[in-house]
């Protein structure tokens, strides 16, 4: 079955890692891995807020010839750029596919929203993220979940959310194969 990993696994591809040797092995068999376009907003927030709002290391001496204390220079906040560019390529070449939040998959997701509103409560909150961003996460999580089911993908991810929505939607789409929840390879 495809598989379409959430923002919990796709997070970690990086160049050289273990995931991006399993997604290009995948690939290269024909089956690419896909991300949902929710998916791709997630990293792409999660990448571009690190490159913004990232403190300058203003600890080192002034006038230090340490490239990090030039101004304007953050050594995170270029990684996170850089790995935002990274992203955009892999997808352009083809190695990740995308898969569109389209009508029908607006309509489940607005169907599972009124069944569950907001995400039920987890022991602690994501460090860094505030109530309205857990809102916000809930939201992507539920599109993630209709666009993953919509295409008949298998969905991976770590998010302890994922199987209650799958529970759902076997509710609003009894007699449509269930959408399975695999958990991210281990490396």
């Amino acid at each position: 079955m495809p598989q379409a990993w959430d923002t919990t696994t796709a997070a970690r591809l990086r160049p050289d890692s273990p995931e991006l040797e399993y997604v290009t092995s995948r690939w290269q068999l024909g089956d690419p891995v896909a991300i949902t376009a929710s998916t791709l907003s997630e990293i792409s927030f999660g990448l571009c807020k690190a490159s913004t709002t990232l403190p300058t290391l203003s600890h080192l001496p002034e006038g230090s010839d340490h490239p990090p204390n030039r101004p304007g220079h953050n050594p995170r906040a270029s990684a996170a750029g850089a790995q935002r560019g990274w992203l955009k390529d892999q997808i352009a070449a083809g190695l990740i596919d995308v898969l569109p939040f389209e009508h029908r998959a607006a309509d489940i997701a607005g169907a599972l929203r009124a069944r569950i509103p907001t995400p039920p409560p987890m022991p602690k909150r994501s460090k860094g993220r505030s109530k309205a961003e857990g809102r916000v996460a809930w939201m992507m999580d539920l599109q993630t979940s209709a666009t993953v089911f919509v295409y008949g993908y298998d969905l991976v991810s770590a998010d302890a959310h994922h199987p209650l929505i799958a529970k759902e939607l076997s509710v609003l789409a009894p007699t449509a194969p269930a959408l399975l929840i695999e958990a991210p390879p281990k490396f």
